[in-house]
């Protein structure tokens, strides 16, 4: 990471000494030249951090601040403004706007913490055991934390480098003392005593449970720490920010000191925000920054909140960014209306800032959640998500199979290996990709289980539970497949050409893989093989499927000669069919 800083100052000796503190810690600084613009010196040299003495936005600069946030290039630049020990009130309100006010002394601790928060650095995870615990730290480090582990309380007590840690989880026993007792010490340290601390209990007695919980000890993980459900329990207590970004905020409302209130607390927070007066002029901020969560009004000019929240959920690029509803107006049927567009939260003003931190932690947890569940969707085939729903709800045995009666369908492109040795790795991937979405769009229009994509190939079933039903709905997509891609092949840069083999009869559904790792809902059985191998035999652009498809369909297709097939591991040929058109 390049760590750019830009120091803009009226006394160079100041600026001086806190550039070379920036340098102490990884920051290529730069100083602004006299007589320049500071806006182009910004863009040009890719800055990432502003550092702006606070009698330096006053004169020409007073509107310095104003004229950054409007410029779209340095949407994501942190602005810093240094000051003196004590501000007024009046030097206070000129740093709104800003990302972070750094006061004298300046300090180690003081830069290392403003380029955690500037560089979206990781959040550090200090772990306190004598022991190891090695699926602890791979499973923190592979989610993407600074993860440091000790032996001893007394060496974290006694650490006085500038980089604090954002979270402790502390072993319950200690070589050196009693992870109880180390809370309690961490609490006097000037160093941790804000640091967020966990304790981390090997055990199972209630006596000790309730000793932690009387010691005002709340968080607990219990072993195996590097549990699942531990993990996620850190990880959406200390979200990390998307990867080269911090989070963004959008914050509409037509009162400046509510405005101002919120814009300050998700400013603490770490969260780039923008402002907007009304619903008009916040729709237009979404479209720009496409926030990660947005508190709105309720009453306002121009668009209220109501028809302000209908925009945003009415756009599929917005429609799940949480939106939470500060408003006078919290009578049940606001709170419906409210729950039928998707308000993340209602807040009746006035409000406590804890009571909004807390809305807004909540929020951006359920979005999270609720993408992290849709990503898992695209991964998977419909029918696993079931499957898993049953095994949660222990009504299905995972290693429990099951002989079911369905269609299955394989397609595979042509002489693909030669148009990876032809392109280059993006085009190949932008051709399969924008391949993939026509052809999934055509099968599940005709009912199809994706089951799963494997280089180039789809393998799909279809498994409503009528055998006749399924082998059509396989035959239509099949045919609609081929017809899509014609039309494909008129716009594309390559022309593809696919096979696609259909077989109807019995298969074996089951989980299959390793109980402690990873389980895949799959289907197994000779029927599937067969539909496999019909595939390879397929005419380029064509379909064959087997007789016994056919004989479930015939009164609905076309097709030519019956033919007989040589399929690997069969002693009998098996009887196919070229599908020609439909009825």
């Amino acid at each position: 990471m390049s760590k750019r800083v830009l120091v803009a100052s009226t006394i160079g000796a100041v600026a001086k000494s806190l550039g070379n503190l920036c340098e102490n810690h990884g920051g290529h600084v730069t100083y602004f030249e006299q007589g320049k613009s500071l806006l182009k010196q910004l863009i040009d040299g890719k800055h990432e951090v502003l550092m702006v003495e606070l009698n330096f936005i006053e004169g020409e600069h007073r509107d310095l601040i104003t004229r950054i946030r409007a410029k779209k290039q340095l949407q994501d630049l942190f602005v810093v403004v240094y000051a003196p020990a004590e501000m007024s009130k009046q030097e206070q309100a000129r740093a709104n706007g800003v990302n972070a006010v750094l006061t004298a002394p300046f300090t180690d601790y003081k830069i290392v913490s403003l380029f955690k928060r500037a560089f979206a650095l990781p959040k550090q995870c200090l772990f306190i055991s004598s022991c190891s615990h090695e699926e602890f730290s791979a499973a923190l480090t592979t989610m993407g934390y600074d993860f440091k582990q000790i032996l001893s309380a007394k060496e974290a007590l006694e650490d006085n480098s500038p980089q604090v840690p954002d979270f402790i989880v502390v072993d319950y026993n200690l070589s050196d003392m009693k992870g109880i007792e180390f809370v309690e010490r961490a609490k006097e340290c000037n160093r941790l005593q804000k640091v967020p601390i966990l304790m981390a209990y090997n055990g199972r007695e209630a006596g000790e449970i309730e000793e932690i919980l009387k010691a005002g000890i709340t968080d607990v993980i219990l072993s195996p720490f590097a549990s699942a459900q531990n993990i996620k329990r850190i990880q959406d207590k200390f979200p990390l920010p998307p990867r080269g970004r911090r989070l963004r905020a959008l914050v509409v409302d037509d009162s400046p000191t509510i405005r101002d209130l919120i814009a300050s607390m998700f400013k603490e927070l770490d969260y780039q925000v923008e402002t907007a007066e009304n619903g008009f002029e916040g729709y237009k901020a979404v479209q720009r920054i496409k926030p990660d969560i947005i508190t709105s009004d309720y009453d306002m000019p121009v668009l209220n909140g109501w028809e302000f929240c209908t925009e945003v959920r009415d756009h599929e690029d917005y429609k799940d960014i949480p939106i939470i509803m500060i408003t006078t107006r919290a009578t049940e049927m606001d709170l419906k209306k409210g729950e039928i567009l998707g308000v993340s939260a209602y807040l009746a003003k006035p409000f406590a800032k804890d009571t909004l931190k807390a809305a807004v932690d909540t929020a951006i947890s359920n979005a999270r959640n609720k993408k992290e569940q849709e990503t898992i969707a695209k991964f998977v085939a419909a029918d696993t998500l079931n499957a898993v729903s049953s095994m949660v709800d222990e009504q299905q045995d995972a290693g429990k199979g099951e002989s079911k009666q369905i269609t299955v369908l394989f397609s595979d492109i042509c002489a693909f290996s030669s148009k990876c040795e032809r392109f280059s790795a993006r085009k190949i991937i932008n051709l399969l990709n924008t391949y993939f979405d026509l052809m999934v769009e055509v099968l599940t229009q005709n009912n199809a289980i994706i089951d799963k994509f494997i280089g180039d190939a789809i393998v799909a079933r279809f498994d409503s539970g009528d055998p006749a039903s399924d082998a059509l709905d396989a035959v239509r997509g099949a045919w609609g497949m081929c017809r899509e891609l014609e039309r494909f092949n008129l716009d594309s840069f390559e022309e593809v050409q696919s096979r696609i083999g259909i077989n109807s009869g019995e298969v074996i559904l089951g989980n299959l893989g390793c109980q402690k790792h990873r389980l895949e809902y799959a289907m197994i059985g000779d029927n599937v093989n067969i539909g496999q191998r019909l595939e390879s035999s397929a005419p380029k652009q064509g379909v064959m499927i087997s007789e016994s498809t056919y004989e479930l369909v015939k009164d609905h297709v076309l097709v030519g000669e019956r033919q007989e097939i040589e399929v690997k591991g069969k002693d009998e040929k098996v009887a196919a069919y070229v599908l020609e058109g439909l009825v």
